[in-house]
């Protein structure tokens, strides 16, 4: 089990690391091309303002949730909180996911969303309860 302890704050980093690279991903293409990322996720925007706020709402969003995960990443009294972040926000986003999903048909077409989603909320709840163990472990 020491072997779990020592290397579980890795383990959390790089999830922490892959999930603040994916919504810098998300949120950089949101920000470059707005109308393109948009008409590929099936959203059509109007010009000037609404390219706009969907730079702001689609694009600054997830950025600012990449930067407080990155300044996470450097802590390891922060290692928690970012696990425990990612979780929640993995968490909403499926539900919402899942509502739309139900209320408009279109389990189909999210399919190939829902999964993933589902894989970083579980992965996310996992690190984080190995973290915590590994915190009450080291406190005894």
């Amino acid at each position: 089990m020491s072997t779990l302890w020592k290397m579980s704050p890795w383990i959390g980093r790089l999830i922490v690391l892959a999930v603040a690279g994916l919504f810098m991903m998300i949120s950089l293409k949101f920000v470059l091309d707005p109308q393109h990322a948009a008409a590929s996720a099936g959203i059509t925007i109007a010009p000037g303002i609404g390219t706009t706020n969907t730079r702001a709402g689609f694009g600054g969003f997830p950025l600012g949730f990449a930067a407080i995960l990155l300044f996470c990443l450097f802590s390891p009294r922060r290692l928690l909180a970012a696990l425990s972040s990612i979780a929640t926000v993995a968490a909403v986003i499926l539900a919402v996911r899942l509502f739309g999903a139900a209320r408009d048909a279109t389990f189909a077409g999210s399919a190939h969303l829902l999964i993933p989603e589902a894989a970083i909320l579980v992965v996310s709840l996992l690190a984080a309860a190995i973290e915590a163990g590994r915190r009450r472990h080291l406190a005894v």
